[in-house]
């Protein structure tokens, strides 16, 4: 697992170039299944299990992560940016990052030092004024990145103690790892469903993938995995009890189904699997509120992954929390039997 988060937190993918993840993804899922593809949108699309069945199971994680597309490249070769996804311009300035072109380059956003600074600069800089320095000149520049080119955070991945992991890109690459890993366990299993596994793009910006991808087939049930926020300081409310290594976070919700939750609720219970309960009044801010709407509707639970400093260079999950979540699904989907 360590390796699996490792890799997937190291690829690109902001929204909407999902591709380096979707190619990963789909060759992991092929040690598991035949039946994969990346449809027009950048979805990962699998089918395992019985594909005859009377019940269909999707299992959903979005691929894609938060980043910046290229505007603007001036005639000193600083290339300008604007935000791809809900980007936490806090935390950009003096930020590595990678300028997916022709190639990928790493380079830096500027920031202006202090020693010349008149004070202004020490809040938040505004989104328009994001510039990239790949060191080349303009003419190289403009031969090698194109207007609309993806740029991502780059933060190598690394262990903290007590089991846990920081990287960029855990939201929501720690869901797909899940997702992954409980495909292994399925696979291994018989099972009277089909499962279609999709890892949907464009979550961070439209949930195009979430809103496209399940039309395609009679779903019965979904669940859906995603990140979720952890206590750290600052966090009140009900966040401030969750807590990394304390098990999946089961969510409560309107547009959920109140039986999977329950369901659920009750294999962690049977199985000595830790979770937590997460409470939203009204949507879930998730894929999980789309693919409900499905159709004429699609019995849906969201199980999400605690992690800290969501949306930053810095996020950190727990690997047990990851780990668990897979064994929650795939125990869902054998209907209860340990794996």
């Amino acid at each position: 697992m360590e390796k699996l988060l490792f890799d997937l937190c190291s690829l690109g993918g902001v929204s909407g170039n999902e591709v380096s993840a979707s190619e990963y993804c789909a060759e992991y899922l092929r040690r598991y299944t035949d039946d994969v593809k990346i449809d027009s949108f950048n979805n990962v699309i699998a089918v395992i299990g019985n594909n005859n069945a009377d019940k269909t199971i999707l299992l959903d994680a979005h691929i894609d992560r938060i980043g910046f597309v290229v505007t603007e490249i001036d005639d000193n070769g600083f290339i300008k940016l604007e935000k791809c996804g809900g980007v936490d311009v806090r935390t950009a300035l003096d930020s590595p990052v990678v300028v997916h072109g022709k190639e990928d380059y790493f380079g830096v956003i500027c920031c202006m030092p202090p020693h010349l600074s008149d004070g202004n600069e020490d809040k938040a800089v505004s989104p328009d004024k994001l510039w990239v320095d790949v060191g080349l000149s303009a003419d190289k520049v403009m031969q090698n990145v194109s207007f609309g080119d993806s740029v991502s955070f780059f933060a190598k991945p690394k262990m903290l103690l007590n089991n846990r992991i920081t990287a960029s890109a855990l939201d929501n690459r720690a869901g797909v790892a899940a997702i992954l890993k409980a495909a292994e366990f399925i696979s291994k299993l018989e099972i009277n469903s089909r499962v279609i596994i999709l890892l949907s793009s464009q979550e961070e910006t439209f949930a195009a993938g979430a809103k496209t991808a399940p039309f395609n087939y009679d779903i019965d049930e979904c669940i859906s995995v995603d990140v979720s926020f952890a206590s750290q300081p600052g966090i009140d409310d009900q966040y401030r009890n969750i807590s990394l290594g304390k098990g999946p976070m089961l969510c409560i919700s309107p547009i959920l189904n109140r039986d999977l939750y329950e369901t659920l609720k009750s294999l962690c219970e049977d199985n000595s699997i830790d979770y937590q309960t997460e409470i939203c009044s009204g949507n879930t801010g998730t894929n999980s509120d789309h693919i409900a709407l499905t159709k004429s509707g699609v019995r849906t639970a969201l199980v999400s992954i605690p992690e800290k400093n969501m949306h930053s260079q810095a996020e950190i999950v727990e690997i047990s929390d990851v780990e668990e979540t897979a064994r929650l699904i795939s125990l869902y989907v054998k209907g209860g039997q340990n794996v």
